[in-house]
């Protein structure tokens, strides 16, 4: 379990990075969303299936995520190499999709899936793009990290490629 968090560690640390480098370069953008209506179906299978609300704004399928989150929106074309559950949350891994479309696609599905969006940010340097989105809701705190190009010192997962690469870890609320 420890390579899963290396590996999300590697790449919030790679998008931090961006984030620094893009904060001094004076070429960050960054939006904020609001929460909108909860409402999301429960997917019984960790089988990916369509979701009708999500549907309506972007095409999209929902992936089941453990630790009492139920069925999460993924993105249509993502491919997702792992979905773990760890001592300290779940942690999901794809690729396929870029950054933008990363940001675009949970701007507009966190809320519609009863999640409030606390940060949305889009990030840019050079060749390389990043995405950073923190949300709240159904008794979890996450995080999604986008890049565009995921090349950090052999850290790897099977499946999971080098080109927009995304992880989203799920951390349960301390009550």
């Amino acid at each position: 379990m420890n390579t899963y968090r290396n590996v999300a560690a590697a790449l919030a640390a790679c998008a931090a990075c961006l984030s620094l480098a893009a904060c001094s370069a004076g070429i960050t953008t960054a939006s904020t969303a609001t929460a909108g209506p909860a409402g999301s179906s429960r997917s019984a299978t960790a089988a990916a299936a369509t979701s009708p609300s999500a549907a309506r704004t972007a095409a999209s399928r929902t992936i089941h995520v453990d630790g009492g989150v139920g069925s999460f929106p993924l993105p249509t074309g993502a491919n997702v190499a792992e979905n773990v559950s760890t001592d300290q949350g779940v942690i999901i891994f794809f690729d396929r999709v870029s950054p933008g479309k990363v940001a675009d696609f949970y701007g507009q599905a966190l809320p519609r899936a009863g999640y409030r969006i606390t940060t949305n940010s889009m990030l840019g340097q050079s060749s390389s793009t990043g995405a950073f989105i923190q949300f709240t809701g159904h008794g979890v705190t996450g995080t999604i990290d986008a890049l565009s190009s995921f090349t950090h010192m052999g850290v790897k997962i099977a499946g999971l490629g080098t080109k927009n690469v995304t992880n989203i870890t799920f951390t349960p609320k301390k009550k």
